[in-house]
């Protein structure tokens, strides 16, 4: 499963991260399908049902996507402050 991250700004079309989430069991981050009748997430590496179904899974991956989250902010503020460097460079 994946998670999307985006921060739509004039510097670039948008900034943009996806974050693939982790079973909390085993890590697998390629293996989940889902039941479309109740939604609940299964992990198809080690069978861990997630009742919750995606918010569940985004939860328990809330650091992992505060990291990338993280790492995304930085990018746009060092961009933001080349961009103002640019524009203050001919004054």
């Amino acid at each position: 499963m994946l998670y999307k991250l985006t921060i739509n700004m004039a510097l670039k079309d948008n900034y943009s991260r996806t974050v693939s989430l982790r079973c909390k069991t085993c890590g697998a981050t390629y293996a989940f399908k889902t039941d479309e009748k109740t939604g609940f997430i299964t992990c198809l590496k080690c069978n861990r049902v997630y009742r919750g179904g995606e918010d569940e899974l985004v939860r328990l991956n809330e650091a992992l996507i505060a990291d990338e989250q993280e790492q995304l902010v930085e990018e746009v503020t060092k961009d933001i402050e080349k961009e103002l460097q640019r524009m203050f460079k001919n004054i």
